[in-house]
């Protein structure tokens, strides 16, 4: 009788479902024992595409591992639909894979209702103005729901100290759960004012961030390492003389003032020139314009104008918060998509932060704005780099009004906070 032999492989790799990068690991290494310390607050300073939700996911999970209760709750604050969405996508898909346990995920934003005094052991995303709003119709409300979470984490924390939102984090904290922000900008304003030394006191001045690796910055080695795009910032003069508009030290400029910008019709055809340029070199543009009603214009022209030349191979399409949800997701799913169609999308706000589309290869920046952090947030939609599924390089084009203050191109946006802040 002849004796089988049975093959020994005496190696094999394994590839786990919900991998981290090297720099990822080491971030969330921090964060966890950051959370670990006796203040119990951090915040997270990634780069736009360095992957803060995924790491932050990986947070969570651990976290709710660690308490074995049925009714503890890791709450995800966000200001946005899309942040929301976001991360409720990125807690289920990292519970599926690194939970111990059966688990919800729960989301109470725009059109969703919850019963959140009865909510059992899970993720509770919320938009911040809903819950502030639920809050004030039920004053027990927040309490209740401290008594049952185990974590906070704050998307885009540098909103953290506004005053409606602050309310609701030190109610969600006031059992003295671990606190968690995320952001990209660590700060308010860009020249440090009394907010930006509130929101470093709300964290204890704690700030976890990638370890550069011999390299001058975190920038700098995720642009050398592939994980962001190479930028190119162009700033395209244009000459407002007509437009006498001149912000108050400090603050940015006001909805009216947007507004009459986004009147000016010289301008509107600079921005149309710009992107029918712009289309000529890359297949997904993201344009920020001044005000909803110059948004909804410039497409408005851009399709008149393919119209009449008869070309097929631009799809343009604009998103304001009016847009119907299932028409939203069409168009950022199409946008998305590995269509070789040359693709603009126009918007006012709805795309600064929670918008992730990696093959953004261009972003133009024709919103004024004197503020460092919605300049970063709008130049971070096409800084995913070829390791993060986006883009070699990346161009951010910004009109440059000769004669309004604002930011022609950001390089060192990511440092300009350090002094708050002792970095872990």
């Amino acid at each position: 009788m002849k004796a089988f032999v049975v093959s020994e492989i005496s190696n094999e790799i394994i590839n786990p479902n919900y991998s981290l990068h090297d720099y990822q690991r080491q971030v969330l290494k921090d964060i966890i024992g950051a959370l670990s310390a006796p203040e119990r607050r951090t915040i997270a300073h990634l780069p736009t595409g360095a992957g803060k939700t995924r790491i932050a996911s990986h947070v969570a999970c651990h976290l709710l591992n660690q308490v074995d209760t049925n009714i503890s709750l890791i709450v995800w604050l966000a200001s946005t639909e899309e942040l929301c969405e976001q991360a409720a996508e990125e807690l289920a898909k990292a519970w599926t894979n690194l939970g111990t346990r059966d688990a919800y995920v729960y989301r109470y934003w725009g059109s969703y209702s919850l019963d959140l005094c009865n909510l059992y052991s899970g993720f509770l995303v919320t938009g911040l103005a809903k819950l502030r709003s639920a809050s004030s119709t039920d004053n027990t409300l927040l309490a209740h729901l401290a008594d049952r979470t185990s974590a906070v984490i704050f998307d885009e924390a540098h909103q953290a100290v506004a005053e409606t939102y602050s309310f609701v984090t030190e109610q969600l904290c006031s059992q003295r759960p671990p606190l968690l922000g995320l952001t990209a900008t660590p700060g308010r304003t860009s020249n440090l004012t009394e907010s930006d030394y509130r929101l470093a006191a709300m964290f204890n001045g704690c700030k976890v961030s990638i370890d550069p690796r011999g390299h001058d910055s975190p920038v700098t080695y995720l642009i050398q390492n592939r994980f962001l795009a190479i930028p190119r910032f162009t700033p395209i003069n244009f000459d407002t003389d007509d437009i006498a508009i001149d912000p108050q030290p400090g603050l940015d400029y006001s909805q009216d003032d947007l507004d009459h910008i986004g009147c000016n019709h010289k301008r509107t055809l600079k921005i149309l020139e710009i992107v029918r340029e712009a289309t000529q070199h890359h297949q997904r543009i993201v344009v920020f314009c001044p005000s909803v009603s110059n948004a909804l214009e410039c497409n408005r022209l851009l399709v008149q104008a393919k119209a009449k030349a008869k070309a097929k191979d631009v799809i343009s399409e604009v998103i304001t918060a009016d847009t119907p949800l299932d028409r939203r997701h069409t168009i950022i799913r199409s946008f998305k998509s590995d269509s070789p169609d040359h693709m603009v999308i126009f918007n006012y706000g709805v795309l600064t932060a929670g918008f992730d589309a990696p093959r953004t290869s261009c972003v133009v920046i024709a919103r004024p704005t004197t503020s460092l952090v919605l300049y970063s947030q709008m130049a971070g939609r096409a800084m995913r780099g070829p390791r993060a599924g986006g883009n070699q390089r990346a161009e951010i084009l910004t009109v440059a009004d000769t004669n309004l203050p604002g930011f022609g191109s950001v390089t060192e946006a990511f440092t300009n906070w350090e002094t708050l802040w002792s970095i872990i």
